[in-house]
């Protein structure tokens, strides 16, 4: 065997010269044929055992290892390294809905004692342990190396975010996904994207080309995509499992709100089953019956699925409740126009009472969701505080403005801070949502985090 290939079996893979630690292999994703990245400087005073190169210039040097395609040598490469995997993964993709999914698939498989662990928006999670998490859908290395990892500590069961981002940059290659579940799709990520079909295409990825033969799809018969990725699925010969009006799984029957809770009653598979849940509007349940039917393709049966169901609680920064004697208020994450829509229309179906609702919108971002945003508050709303989200690099005042603009009733107040205390300050009788930004624990300003939550702040002028 040659020696270059003896090193890379050997040692840690890095593409990230920020990253790279001495005697690591390094792979130079951005060198060309006769050309290296802007970087390599910096990864050679690092001093790494290896650097694979497709600059052919480079063949004489120490050090220096030469391939026709960097990209796909890499892949390749990575999946050698980490092949073993656990034995169930679910990829979870739309515009809302996945981090919810991902957290209640992990959270009754910990309830049933088996050994879990997900990957998405609120973190990494195995075995009751959370580490943070900076994308929604890691790195192609990050993915692999991690799943590989749960695998070495006996974890049979994984769940992950696929993002359009991870989707379209190839971060999800080379895993075998036992199943694929599609929530929604609304306008999101067009900064990105261009165009919804662009965004639309890069979730179909999934279903596409990474679940395996004779895997499963669980879909939404309520959603607009559900014929296109159907005939896809078919196509592909995938096992399709579908919950809604014409769900060949599922079948809602009715919901009745009791104060904080649902009692669901639900058709499975022709039989009649009546749930009692700690969660709060439709968009949840289905949810949740998301992560359900998910389980159910891991061999796991609905009677044990359901025995811990009444124990789930929805996630943080999810249509998640501040403790308060006299109103009621909601942290939720929705950030887009569709979310947005049915956070509020939820709200006021559950507990029959107007909605308050406090948002903004982010920096840097898809800027046609404002003025959209902006009309859905005016419509739905009684009264609307518009404030900062995450600005980023972008005139904080200039984007409220942009909201206001389509939401006259509003008022502006540019201190999230201040306009949670004055929200909660003239709460009567109607609910209070705080949206956009849900689990974070961070304000976006220029080139810093800081540190600002949403929930901890309303819990204390809650008080």
């Amino acid at each position: 065997m040659h020696l270059a290939q003896k090193i890379i079996n050997k040692k840690n893979f890095c593409c990230d010269s920020r990253l790279l630690k001495k005697k690591e292999i390094f792979f130079d994703l951005e060198s060309k044929y006769n050309q290296d990245s802007k970087y390599l400087a910096d990864v050679l005073k690092k001093n790494p055992s290896l650097i694979i190169s497709q600059n052919k210039k480079n063949f004489s040097r120490k050090n220096f290892y030469i391939v026709k395609n960097i990209k796909s040598f890499f892949e390749k490469k990575v999946d050698q390294k980490f092949k073993k995997k656990p034995k169930y993964i679910i990829a979870v993709t739309g515009t809302n809905g996945k981090s919810s999914i991902a957290y209640y698939y992990y959270k009754i498989l910990r309830l049933l004692k088996f050994n879990a662990s997900s990957i998405g928006t609120l973190g990494i999670f195995q075995n009751g342990k959370k580490q943070d998490n900076n994308f929604t859908t890691p790195t192609f290395l990050k993915n692999h190396y991690i799943l590989n990892n749960f695998y070495r500590k006996k974890i049979n069961h994984s769940i992950i975010e696929a993002s359009s981002h991870g989707l379209k940059q190839g971060r999800l290659n080379f895993i075998n996904f036992h199943c694929g579940i599609f929530t929604n799709l609304t306008r999101d990520h067009l900064d990105y994207h261009k165009t919804i079909k662009n965004y639309l295409n890069s979730k179909l990825i999934l279903f596409k080309q990474l679940i395996k033969k004779n895997g499963f799809v669980i879909l939404n018969t309520n959603s607009k995509e559900f014929d296109l990725i159907k005939r896809i699925s078919e196509k592909k010969q995938l096992h399709i499992l579908s919950y809604g009006p014409s769900g060949n799984a599922i079948k809602i029957i009715s919901i009745k709100n009791i104060d904080n809770a649902t009692k669901l009653k639900i058709n499975l598979f022709g039989k009649i089953y009546v749930l009692t849940l700690n969660l709060i509007g439709i968009v949840q349940l289905e949810n949740l019956l998301s992560a359900v039917l998910s389980l159910y393709t891991c061999g796991i049966s609905f009677k044990k699925i359901f025995s811990v169901c009444s124990k789930i609680y929805n996630p943080p920064g999810r249509m998640q409740l501040v403790k308060n004697k006299k109103n009621i208020i909601i942290i939720d994450y929705a950030h887009t126009p569709d979310a947005l829509n049915k956070t509020i229309n939820a709200a006021k179906i559950f507990y029959n009472k107007d909605v308050n609702l406090l948002f903004g919108c982010g920096g840097d971002r898809d800027r046609g969701k404002r003025s959209l945003m902006g009309k859905i508050a005016q419509k739905l709303c009684k009264k609307v505080y518009i404030t900062d989200d995450n600005p980023r690099y972008e005139n904080p005042a200039q984007i409220r403005n942009q909201i206001k603009k389509y939401c006259s009733k509003a008022m502006v107040i540019a201190s999230r801070k201040k306009a949670i205390k004055k929200a909660i300050s003239e709460l009567k009788q109607e609910i209070l949502i705080i949206a956009g930004k849900g689990h974070e624990n961070y304000q976006i300003i220029k080139n810093k985090r800081i540190d600002f939550s949403d929930y901890k702040f309303a819990n204390q002028y809650s008080k």
